[in-house]
């Protein structure tokens, strides 16, 4: 007697013993079907269109701060010499000051 046999496929031992049973594929529908029809029953969850609105807030922001300093940058108001100077401002003081903002 052999520990093992012929070495067959799942849908043939299935098909061998007359044990058809829903398929690997039926049920992985059957799941993302589930998964798309279930409803939002959580009511922490925050609406689509306000997260929207908080990211077009948020990039907005972005281009608010960005695009005067692109303008005067290409105006060339900006030369080398102002920029190196802001830049080390930056450094050495608003990163500082920000820093301490965010600790309580």
């Amino acid at each position: 007697m052999a520990f093992f046999g012929p070495l067959t496929s799942y849908r043939l031992n299935a098909a061998a013993a007359d044990d058809y049973g829903p398929s690997i594929v039926s049920r992985a529908v059957n799941l993302g079907l589930g998964v798309l029809r279930r409803e939002n029953d959580h009511g922490s969850h925050p609406d689509l269109g306000h997260l929207i609105l908080l990211v077009f807030e948020a990039v907005l922001e972005v281009v608010c701060v960005s695009l005067p300093g692109y303008i005067v940058a290409r105006q060339g108001m900006f030369d080398q010499d102002k920029q190196k100077f802001v830049a080390n401002l930056n450094v050495a003081l608003f990163t500082p000051c920000l820093s301490m903002l965010g600790s309580p």
